[in-house]
């Protein structure tokens, strides 16, 4: 299990890896585009995985300062 700040930081790390494909998207030709919108696909996946995962661990971290039972 990863604390919330380490899923910041891949989060962010996936932020950047992201931006750089979408540079290659803009720049390159036509297979060089199709390639970096399939990466930028599954990055934007990743992306979402994360802050996913970052909303459940701060509303585990919520709850347990309130004193509530974790659900599930």
């Amino acid at each position: 299990m990863n604390s919330i700040g380490q899923l910041i930081a891949q989060l962010a790390e996936t932020n950047v890896h992201l931006w750089h494909e979408e540079d290659k998207a803009r720049a390159g030709n036509d297979q060089q585009v199709a390639a970096a919108k399939r990466q930028i696909d599954k990055l934007n996946q990743q992306r979402n995985d994360f802050i996913e995962r970052i909303d459940e661990e701060v509303m585990k971290t919520v709850r347990a300062s309130r004193g509530e039972q974790p659900n599930g």
